[in-house]
Protein backbone atom coordinates (compact mmCIF):
# COMPACT_ATOMS: atom_id res chain seq x y z
CA UNK A 1 0.00 0.00 0.00
CA UNK A 2 2.87 2.36 0.77
CA UNK A 3 4.24 1.81 -2.73
CA UNK A 4 0.96 2.83 -4.32
CA UNK A 5 0.85 6.10 -2.35
CA UNK A 6 4.48 6.99 -3.03
CA UNK A 7 4.03 8.35 -6.61
CA UNK A 8 1.03 10.45 -5.55
CA UNK A 9 2.96 11.82 -2.56
CA UNK A 10 5.95 12.73 -4.74
CA UNK A 11 3.70 14.56 -7.21
CA UNK A 12 1.94 16.40 -4.37
CA UNK A 13 5.26 17.44 -2.80
CA UNK A 14 6.61 18.60 -6.16
CA UNK A 15 3.47 20.66 -6.80
CA UNK A 16 3.62 22.19 -3.33
CA UNK A 17 7.29 23.02 -3.81
CA UNK A 18 6.59 24.64 -7.16
CA UNK A 19 3.83 26.78 -5.69
CA UNK A 20 5.99 27.79 -2.73
CA UNK A 21 8.80 28.91 -5.03
CA UNK A 22 6.55 30.82 -7.38
CA UNK A 23 7.10 34.55 -7.21
CA UNK A 24 4.16 36.79 -6.60
CA UNK A 25 3.02 38.57 -9.73
CA UNK A 26 4.34 42.07 -10.04
CA UNK A 27 1.67 44.71 -9.74
CA UNK A 28 0.69 46.06 -13.12
CA UNK A 29 0.62 49.77 -13.66
CA UNK A 30 -2.51 51.02 -15.33
CA UNK A 31 -2.06 51.35 -19.11
CA UNK A 32 -2.77 55.08 -19.08
CA UNK A 33 -0.03 55.54 -16.48
CA UNK A 34 2.46 53.61 -18.62
CA UNK A 35 1.39 55.53 -21.72
CA UNK A 36 1.74 58.88 -19.94
CA UNK A 37 5.23 57.97 -18.69
CA UNK A 38 6.32 56.91 -22.17
CA UNK A 39 4.59 59.95 -23.67
CA UNK A 40 6.47 62.23 -21.31
CA UNK A 41 9.79 60.90 -22.59
CA UNK A 42 8.67 61.44 -26.19
CA UNK A 43 7.37 64.92 -25.34
CA UNK A 44 10.72 65.82 -23.77
CA UNK A 45 12.54 64.77 -26.97
CA UNK A 46 10.13 66.08 -29.61
CA UNK A 47 7.81 68.75 -28.25
CA UNK A 48 9.57 71.04 -25.77
CA UNK A 49 11.04 73.36 -28.42
CA UNK A 50 7.52 74.65 -29.10
CA UNK A 51 5.46 73.66 -26.07
CA UNK A 52 8.12 74.18 -23.34
CA UNK A 53 9.14 71.58 -20.78
CA UNK A 54 6.08 72.26 -18.63
CA UNK A 55 3.70 72.50 -21.61
CA UNK A 56 2.82 76.19 -21.21
CA UNK A 57 3.93 77.06 -24.77
CA UNK A 58 6.02 80.01 -23.64
CA UNK A 59 8.91 79.54 -26.04
CA UNK A 60 10.56 81.75 -28.60
CA UNK A 61 9.20 79.50 -31.33
CA UNK A 62 5.55 79.30 -30.32
CA UNK A 63 4.68 81.92 -27.69
CA UNK A 64 2.50 83.84 -30.18
CA UNK A 65 0.30 80.83 -30.92
CA UNK A 66 -2.54 80.43 -28.40
CA UNK A 67 -2.87 76.67 -28.82
CA UNK A 68 0.80 76.04 -28.03
CA UNK A 69 -0.20 76.23 -24.36
CA UNK A 70 -1.16 72.68 -23.35
CA UNK A 71 -1.84 73.34 -19.68
CA UNK A 72 -4.65 75.89 -19.88
CA UNK A 73 -7.27 73.43 -21.19
CA UNK A 74 -8.05 75.50 -24.31
CA UNK A 75 -8.01 73.38 -27.45
CA UNK A 76 -8.58 73.87 -31.17
CA UNK A 77 -10.79 70.81 -30.95
CA UNK A 78 -12.81 69.14 -28.22
CA UNK A 79 -9.66 68.21 -26.24
CA UNK A 80 -10.37 64.49 -26.34
CA UNK A 81 -7.61 61.91 -26.58
CA UNK A 82 -8.67 61.10 -30.16
CA UNK A 83 -8.58 64.78 -31.18
CA UNK A 84 -5.14 65.29 -29.64
CA UNK A 85 -3.86 62.15 -31.36
CA UNK A 86 -5.20 63.47 -34.68
CA UNK A 87 -3.52 66.85 -34.10
CA UNK A 88 -0.18 65.17 -33.41
CA UNK A 89 -0.57 62.80 -36.35
CA UNK A 90 -1.61 65.23 -39.10
CA UNK A 91 -0.60 68.58 -37.60
CA UNK A 92 -2.30 71.87 -38.28
CA UNK A 93 -0.62 75.13 -39.09
CA UNK A 94 1.75 75.95 -37.45
CA UNK A 95 2.17 72.48 -35.89
CA UNK A 96 3.91 70.00 -38.19
CA UNK A 97 2.58 66.46 -38.67
CA UNK A 98 4.31 63.69 -36.77
CA UNK A 99 2.81 60.67 -38.55
CA UNK A 100 6.10 60.08 -40.37
CA UNK A 101 8.22 60.74 -37.26
CA UNK A 102 6.38 58.75 -34.58
CA UNK A 103 4.64 55.39 -34.54
CA UNK A 104 0.91 55.15 -33.86
CA UNK A 105 1.68 53.91 -30.34
CA UNK A 106 4.05 56.82 -29.69
CA UNK A 107 1.41 59.28 -30.89
CA UNK A 108 -1.13 57.73 -28.49
CA UNK A 109 1.39 57.89 -25.66
CA UNK A 110 2.29 61.54 -26.19
CA UNK A 111 -1.40 62.46 -26.49
CA UNK A 112 -2.05 60.70 -23.19
CA UNK A 113 0.75 62.71 -21.59
CA UNK A 114 -0.58 65.97 -23.05
CA UNK A 115 -3.95 65.24 -21.40
CA UNK A 116 -2.21 64.85 -18.04
CA UNK A 117 -0.56 68.24 -18.55
CA UNK A 118 -3.90 69.93 -19.16
CA UNK A 119 -5.43 68.24 -16.15
CA UNK A 120 -2.52 69.07 -13.87
CA UNK A 121 -1.90 65.41 -13.08
CA UNK A 122 1.81 65.35 -13.66
CA UNK A 123 4.87 66.96 -12.21
CA UNK A 124 6.82 69.26 -14.45
CA UNK A 125 9.74 67.69 -16.32
CA UNK A 126 13.19 68.45 -14.98
CA UNK A 127 14.10 72.06 -15.55
CA UNK A 128 10.50 73.21 -16.05
CA UNK A 129 8.11 74.89 -13.71
CA UNK A 130 5.01 73.23 -12.39
CA UNK A 131 1.86 73.39 -14.45
CA UNK A 132 -0.77 75.79 -13.08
Amino acid sequence: MLRSLLPAAVVALAAAGTLACRRAALPEVERAGRDAAAGRRIFERRCVSCHNANGDGKTTVAARFPYANLVDGRWRSDGSLAAIERQVRVGRDPMPPFQEKLTGEEIRQVATYVLTLSRGKTAAPAGGSAAP
